[in-house]
């Protein structure tokens, strides 16, 4: 199977083009650098991503928090974590990178806070 990804590492953008067969990569062209590469491999075979998304508080300052995943979730999971923080509520007192959520979805990502609410 192939799969074309643009790498993000660095401004060059290189376009990659990979082939992989049962979770093995076999070829990787178009890379520049061997961060290019690195970055390659990682995407074609388990793509993951920092997850941001805002979760209800109980605040008269914010109606929503913005949270993050403190590491990058596979991709394919985005939906189903979105899904299950869409279940959580805070109450008003929260320090920026307070973690709200630990080994999320067993993930070994915490979801933490991005600000500090205080009232």
């Amino acid at each position: 199977m192939k799969k074309k990804v643009t790498c993000i590492i660095c401004p060059v953008g290189c376009e990659i083009s990979g082939s992989f067969r049962d979770g093995e990569i076999i070829s990787i062209k178009g890379n520049k650098c061997e961060k290019g590469r690195s970055f390659a491999r990682k995407e074609i075979i388990n793509p993951k991503r920092i997850l941001t998304t805002t979760i209800k508080i109980n605040s008269r300052r914010l109606s929503r928090l913005p949270v993050r995943s403190s590491k990058p979730v596979p991709k394919d999971k985005i939906l189903e974590f979105i899904k299950e923080i869409r279940k959580i509520k805070v109450s008003s007192e929260i320090k920026r990178g307070e973690i709200i959520a630990k080994n999320f979805l067993n993930s070994g990502a915490d979801i933490i806070s991005c600000t500090n609410v205080f009232g």
